[in-house]
């Protein structure tokens, strides 16, 4: 009895980490002037958002500036990060592919993906999924 308990207990929590929202640990740019984090609305299946990876961006006053729908999927691994240099965000996505932003006037602008960029994107993926 006690081991079908402890089986149930397991099951309900494993089944709960896949069954609610999703929220990153803030990194911060390379020179400090940013910070994102990302969430994935995995339980109001009704939202445009629905399963979208988001991109929250804050300055260095932990002010928010944006939001950045990347367009990926949350059924497929992704991650997101920074270039070692500079305020350029990298993105992941086994689902939609690589993307990057650089930041102008405090706002992302999508720039078209380098070598450079994309071993950034396996460098992150080869960290989140080691």
């Amino acid at each position: 009895m006690k081991r079908n308990l402890i089986l149930i207990l397991l099951t309900l929590t494993f089944t709960s980490c896949f069954f609610s929202d999703y929220e990153s640990e803030k990194t911060q740019s390379s020179t400090g002037n940013f910070e994102i984090y990302a969430t994935v609305n995995r339980t109001d299946k009704n939202a445009d958002n629905y399963a979208d990876v988001i991109i929250h961006l804050y300055d260095k006053k932990n002010e928010k500036l944006t939001e950045l729908n990347t367009g990926a999927g949350d059924a497929n691994k992704w991650t997101i990060g920074w270039t070692e240099l500079g305020d350029t965000i990298v993105l992941q996505s086994s689902d939609i592919g690589n993307k990057a932003w650089i930041l102008q006037n405090d706002q992302p602008t999508e720039i078209k993906m380098t070598d450079e960029l994309n071993e950034r994107a396996e460098f992150l993926k080869s960290i989140k999924y080691e």
